[in-house]
């Protein structure tokens, strides 16, 4: 009983091939052309042919792959440290000098004289100046012309009171003033104007009569 089906499976192919004989000797057929037209699918050709393509593409692939070795890359190099550079010494700029402090000097009150002998170099109107009193009565408190000349050694009587007629300051201070040929420190007072040369000569520590020399500089308090 077991053996039926496999008899059977045997037969079936039997009489398909004997009938595939005898339908080909009855009648031949006018030999087909050959054409390049792949064979339908569904038929046994074309199920032997898709299978020996696969198993030939399969090999072709597998002789690539290892006759190619696929690339290695390289690794990646670290970079190389740089070398650490000592740190640069700090740049000394040079300082500018500081400016010198200018000397600080304070005026005294000083008594206004009765009388005052002109010196070399000075005039009435200087002298009206630096007391604050007006000239025109310094002179005729003097017995003195208001037009004449004036020369050293001349005696003004000095008003007690009144004041000069107008700006007393005839340079700008306190300031410094380089020395000039002929000066000397009451003729530089006259040249300020408002300026005593008592106090010229304490603010540069010398003495009222000193002989100053040429290019030397003086503070004018």
């Amino acid at each position: 009983m077991l053996r039926k089906p496999l008899v059977f499976a045997m037969i079936v192919p039997l009489a398909l091939l004997s009938l595939s004989a005898c339908v080909r000797s009855a009648s031949r057929a006018p030999e087909a052309t050959p054409t390049t037209e792949f064979p339908l699918p569904g038929s046994t050709e074309d199920i032997l042919g898709q299978l020996s393509a696969f198993a030939t593409q399969t090999a072709i692939a597998l002789n690539s792959s290892a006759a190619t070795p696929e690339p290695i890359e390289p690794p990646l190099e670290s970079p190389s440290p740089q070398p650490t550079q000592p740190p640069s010494e700090p740049v000394v700029v040079p300082s500018s000098p500081e400016p010198q402090p200018t000397p600080q000097f304070t005026r005294k009150e000083r008594p206004i004289p009765k009388t005052y002998t002109l010196r070399k170099g000075e005039h009435p109107y200087c002298i009206a100046r630096r007391f604050d009193v007006n000239p025109i009565t310094m002179l005729q408190l003097s017995g003195l012309s208001t037009s004449g000349t004036y020369p050293t050694g001349t005696v003004l009587t000095i008003p007690r009171s009144g004041s000069f007629p107008g700006e007393r300051s005839l340079k700008k201070h306190p300031t410094t003033y380089t020395v000039q040929s002929g000066d000397t420190i009451f003729t530089i007072a006259c040249q300020f104007g408002d300026v005593w040369p008592e106090d010229i000569a304490e603010a540069n520590g010398l003495k009222l009569n000193a002989n100053l020399k040429v290019g030397q500089e003086l503070y004018i308090p």
